[in-house]
């Protein structure tokens, strides 16, 4: 029997992070990125995933964790690069 792979929350982080990466690559490139876009941008992907929930808590905590806080000035593509570094190259 084929049992199908099993999806980890180090998958999970990694997919919304390219995820985030892409989004930021995608619009005006030239824009300032600030912490709460980043946060937003981050909970915005965990729910429409995993809903929000005890899970979906967890797995937005291992995002932040994984994508550098913004305190300094940084434009959304120059950030999306940093993300996708994160998450381990291209997906």
């Amino acid at each position: 029997m084929n049992t199908p792979p099993t999806v980890t929350a180090a998958d999970d982080v990694r997919e919304i992070l390219h995820a985030l990466a892409d989004q930021l690559a995608a619009g005006p490139h030239y824009r300032i990125l600030t912490e709460a876009d980043r946060l937003s941008m981050i909970l915005n992907e965990v729910t429409d995933r995993h809903g929000s929930g005890l899970p979906a808590l967890n797995l937005d905590r291992a995002v932040r964790l994984q994508a550098p806080a913004v305190d300094w000035e940084i434009t959304h593509g120059e950030y999306a690069l940093i993300v996708r570094r994160a998450a381990g190259g291209a997906l």
